[in-house]
C-alpha cells in the first residue's frame, strides 16, 4: 500500500511514454517496465531512461530511431508477461527492453518465479515476426541505496534485490540473444542516492549505461544477418 501511495502522489510526465529521433532506417523498440518506464520523478519523457537509452543507440548506429512502450508504475514481470501475451504481435522490434524490479521486490516475489515470467516473456518476443529480435534485462536498481530506512527494511531489500538479479542473469545465460545489463555505479558508498542526485540525473546516467548495453545487443543481431 506504501508504493501505491507514493506512485499516485509521484511526479510522472503527461502523455505516453514513445518517441522517435529522425533518421534513416529507424531502429524499433520495446520498452516494457514499471516506474522508471513511465518516467518516475522526471518532467517529461525526454528526460527519463527510455527516451535517453534510445537517444544513445540512434547516435551509437547513426539511424533513426523509434520506442514504444508497456507500462505500468505498478507493473510486476507476472503482470508484464501478461500484457505483452495481449499485446498486438504482429508488429517487428528490432529489440525489447526489460526494466522491472520496484513492484517485485516490495511484493517479494520469489526468484523462480521472477525467472518463469521474465523466461515467458522472451518466448512472446520469439513469437512476433523478427523471432531473432534481442531482449535486454535491465538490472533492478539498488533500491535499498536511494534513501534513509531502518537497518532491517534496507537488509530486506538488498536480498530480494540482489536475489532477482541473480534470477535475471540466469534467464539471460540460458536463452540465446538474451543480455543482461547492470545497474551504472552511482553515488558515493555508503551514501544515499538520493542525497547526491537528482531523478533527471539518475535516469541520465541510467540511460546511458543501458543505452550501451541496448546498442550492443543490435549490433550483435546485425552482425549476423
Amino acid at each position: 500500500m506504501g508504493y501505491r501511495a507514493e506512485m499516485a502522489n509521484a511526479l510522472f510526465p503527461d502523455g505516453p511514454a514513445a518517441g522517435e529521433v529522425p533518421g534513416a532506417d529507424p531502429i524499433r523498440m520495446l520498452f516494457i517496465g514499471d516506474c522508471a518506464v513511465s518516467g518516475y520523478g522526471v518532467l517529461n519523457h525526454g528526460l527519463a531512461v527510455v527516451s535517453q537509452t534510445a537517444r544513445f543507440v540512434a547516435s551509437d548506429h547513426n539511424r533513426g530511431c523509434s520506442w514504444t512502450t508497456i507500462t505500468d508504475p505498478e507493473l510486476t514481470a507476472i503482470r508484464s508477461a501478461k500484457a505483452l501475451g495481449g499485446a498486438t504481435m504482429d508488429i517487428k522490434f528490432d529489440v525489447v527492453v526489460v526494466l522491472l524490479g520496484p513492484p517485485d521486490v516490495l511484493v517479494g516475489t520469489a526468484a523462480h518465479e521472477w525467472a518463469a515470467s521474465l523466461s515467458r516473456v522472451v518466448e512472446l518476443v520469439r513469437k512476433t515476426p523478427d523471432a531473432n529480435c534481442p531482449v535486454v534485462l535491465a538490472a533492478i536498481p539498488p533500491m535499498y541505496r536511494f534513501r534513509p530506512m531502518p537497518d532491517f527494511v534496507r537488509r530486506i531489500l538488498m536480498l530480494q534485490t540482489h536475489r532477482l538479479n541473480r534470477a535475471s542473469r540466469s534467464v539471460s545465460d540460458t536463452h540465446p540473444k538474451v543480455s543482461y545489463s547492470h545497474f551504472p555505479p552511482i553515488g558515493a558508498d555508503g551514501e544515499y542516492i538520493m542525497e547526491q542526485l537528482s531523478w533527471r540525473t539518475i535516469h541520465s546516467l541510467w540511460g546511458r549505461q543501458l543505452g550501451k548495453d541496448v546498442s550492443l545487443a543490435v549490433s550483435s543481431v546485425g552482425r549476423e544477418r
